[in-house]
Formats: structure tokens, sequence, C-alpha cells
């Protein structure tokens, strides 16, 4: 059966969903033009990567344990946002509040 949707996907260097053996992760997705990978977590919802490269993508998809690749070699490396509508981390947003609440004066218990 012809699938316009998913041929199109696949033509732009996007990957279907992938549902993955892993205690730690649903399933990952990997935009190799725009070089995006989206990973769901079972408990924390689902983020998207920014500048992953390919050979990060197929690293991961051969990895024994998926969830530790992620953890040790995406998570802290690469700017990410949450897609799931939960609060996004790891902009430059996030960095200016946190530099915004350390400017704010102490409350005291009387406040």
């Amino acid at each position: 059966m012809y699938n316009r949707a998913r041929d199109f996907a696949l033509e732009a260097g996007v990957r279907q969903m992938e549902a993955v053996n892993s205690k730690g992760i649903r399933w990952i997705r990997y935009d190799e033009r725009a070089r995006t990978l989206d990973v769901a977590y079972p408990n924390s919802g689902e983020y998207r990567y920014f500048d992953v490269g390919p050979e990060v993508y197929a690293w991961l998809v051969r990895a024994e344990s998926k969830g530790k690749f992620v953890n040790r070699l995406v998570k802290e490396r690469y700017r990410y946002e949450r897609l799931d509508g939960g609060q996004a981390s790891g902009g430059e947003e996030d960095l200016e509040q946190l530099l915004r609440d350390s400017l704010q004066p102490a409350k005291s218990e009387d406040d």
C-alpha cells in the first residue's frame, strides 16, 4: 500500500518512530536533514536533541543499553527541548531565568 506521508518523510531524511527494547526509552526518531534526535522516556516525556550527527544515531541504534547511551552521550552534550508540552530545559531562556533568580535578594522568613 502506498503511503505518501511516509515516503515524503523518508525522502526528507526523517525516519519512522522506532520502538526500542529499553526500560528507560519508549521510542526514538531521527531526522537526518535537521540533525535532530527525538527520544520518548516512559516517565519524563518526549525530548528533541539538536545538532546530533547521523553517526550518533547509528551508535544509539546498535547500543546494547539505549538508556545508558543516551544518558552518557546525548543528554548533557546536546541542546534539547521538550516536545510534549512540559517545561523545556537546556535552552538559553532557562539559563537567563536562573541568572535572574540568582540576583534576587533572599527572602527572609518574615516576608
